[in-house]
C-alpha cells in the first residue's frame, strides 16, 4: 500500500516563507468530513510536511490548514489522491512469471505421462 508524502509551503503576500507556523493536516473519504491525522511546523523554508498510508482503494482528500495567528489569516489548501487497483502491473507480472509457470506444467505433464507408461 502507497505511503504518501503530504507538502505544505506557507508563504506571506510577497511570496516570503513563514517559519515556526503550525500547519495541520487533515484527511477524508468524502471531501466533505475531514480528520486530523498530524500536525507539522514550518521550517526556514516555510515547509511542513506529514506522512500518511493508504490502506484500501478509493478516493482520498487531503487538507493543509494554517489556522492563522496574530499577523497572518487563516489560509488552506485541498488536494485529491485515487488509489486504484493497477490490472496492467498485474498482467505485467503474470507475463513474467508465464514462462516459469509454463515449464512448471511441461514437468508435471512429463512426470505423469512418465508415471502411467511405466505403472
Amino acid at each position: 500500500m502507497p505511503i504518501l508524502k503530504l507538502t505544505a509551503k506557507l508563504t506571506d503576500g510577497e511570496g516570503n516563507p513563514l517559519s515556526g507556523k503550525t500547519i495541520e493536516f487533515y484527511k477524508s473519504t468524502d471531501g466533505v468530513n475531514f480528520t486530523l491525522i498530524a500536525t507539522k511546523t514550518t521550517d526556514t523554508n516555510g515547509v511542513a510536511e506529514a506522512t500518511d498510508e493508504v490502506t484500501s482503494y478509493g478516493t482520498y482528500y487531503y487538507r493543509a490548514r494554517f489556522p492563522g495567528d496574530e499577523t497572518h489569516e487563516a489560509s488552506e489548501a485541498t488536494v485529491s489522491y485515487t488509489y486504484s487497483f493497477d490490472w496492467e502491473q498485474v498482467v505485467q507480472m503474470f507475463m513474467q512469471w508465464l514462462p516459469w509457470i509454463l515449464l512448471i506444467m511441461l514437468i508435471v505433464l512429463m512426470v505423469s505421462l512418465l508415471a502411467a507408461a511405466l505403472g
